[in-house]
């Protein structure tokens, strides 16, 4: 496992960018599979907040390596930033707890990694570790939805609200 404390800043940038990318693909494709409107509408927003999130790290990474290109890894530490695993017996709350600690998971990091950059680039880094709080936050409410009521991936609003 890296240590967000040691490990070569530039190493934890990339591995970063490819964590939103791999988050991006996994809550897309969750919304894909999701019937109810506004769980899905809100993973479409998680995977739109995740891309935001890859342009607003690769900027960072340019800005500190002028001219170079990123090199993303193969696979992202998951110790450091777990990723969602989905199987075909997943349920949703299980896809809810897994997502809720990779973005507490993806706070943290951000919040460790600003402890090593100059002012302008922690500023970056607290910004996405506090979005990454939100993230966690809606998810948390969604989570305890899903537990109060098992068939909530799959109820129609219409039938909710009427």
């Amino acid at each position: 496992m890296l240590d967000v404390s040691t490990a070569p800043a530039k190493e934890l940038l990339a591995m970063a960018v490819k964590a939103e990318i791999d988050a991006n693909q996994t809550y897309s494709g969750i919304a894909r599979r999701l019937s109810n409107p506004l769980l899905k509408e809100k993973f479409q927003w998680l995977a739109f907040e995740e891309n935001k999130h890859r342009e607003i790290l690769e900027k960072l990474y340019a800005t500190q390596h002028s001219g170079e290109e990123i090199q993303l890894p193969d696979k992202v530490d998951e110790d450091l930033l777990p990723a969602i695993d989905i199987s075909p017996s997943s349920s949703l709350t299980d896809i809810l707890f897994q997502a809720m600690e990779s973005e507490k998971s993806a706070e943290n990091f951000y919040a460790e990694l600003a402890k090593r950059v100059d002012e302008t680039q922690k500023k970056v880094l607290e910004y996405l570790s506090k979005v990454e709080h939100s993230h966690y936050m809606m998810l948390k409410s969604e989570y305890a939805l899903a537990q109060d009521f098992e068939d909530y991936a799959e109820k129609e609003i219409d039938k909710i609200i009427t």
